[in-house]
């Protein structure tokens, strides 16, 4: 059970998906409410997760980043980007418990920068269910990032074929090396067609 719920894919998948889950969240109201402040009236309030919670949204995209990193890089890196993923989930999760403990206080702020007042109006207000999705969807994205560091020694990064030549082992490797004068030929004869030429041409 702990293999699977530490291995790359499931991994990758709850990151990216939870991640996701809170991009999307931003253009969503996560709270509504009213002012009792005179210049406002009455009016009806609607705070989005963009408006009210960017930090939150900024700790989903270092869980994008961080996803990404863990799934093609080295075992070092991978730790480090675990631990940014869990960081940034401790981070947006701060963020929106406070905007959930006090919506009032987030509309009037919200409410008072809408009037190109500083500081906060009288706001009465409640947390919608996207704040409760985003709150959730952020716990999801720190066990991801958990999950990665405890399995991070197990994964495997991209395939050797992406890895840079390694100086000497190119000679060993080679289907010219092998074939002695007549690979060398075929080396110049491509050379030559690179360069427009054509090697029939020649004797």
């Amino acid at each position: 059970m702990t293999k699977t719920l530490t291995s790359k894919r499931t991994v990758l998948v709850l990151m990216l998906m939870s991640a996701s889950v809170i991009l999307i969240s931003g253009s969503r109201v996560w709270v509504s409410g009213s002012a009792g402040d005179a210049a406002l009236g009455a009016s009806v309030l609607n705070g989005r997760g963009s408006d009210v919670a960017p930090g939150a949204l900024a700790a989903a995209l270092v869980g994008l980043a961080s996803a990404i990193a863990a799934a093609t890089a080295g075992t070092v890196v991978r730790v480090i980007a675990a631990c940014s993923a869990m960081l940034a989930a401790v981070l947006g999760v701060v963020v929106i418990i406070a905007i959930v403990a006090d919506p009032g206080g987030v509309l009037g702020t919200l409410a008072a920068a809408g009037t190109g007042r500083s500081g906060s109006v009288v706001a009465h207000g409640q947390a919608g269910s996207w704040a409760w999705v985003a709150l959730s969807a952020t716990l999801v994205m720190g066990f991801g990032g958990f999950a990665a560091l405890v399995g991070a020694s197990r994964w495997n990064g991209l395939s050797s074929k992406y890895d840079p030549p390694v100086a000497g082992e190119t000679a060993r490797t080679s289907p010219l090396s092998s074939t002695g004068d007549l690979g060398r030929r075929r080396e110049v004869e491509w050379d030559q067609l690179s360069r427009g030429e054509d090697p029939t041409s020649e004797p």
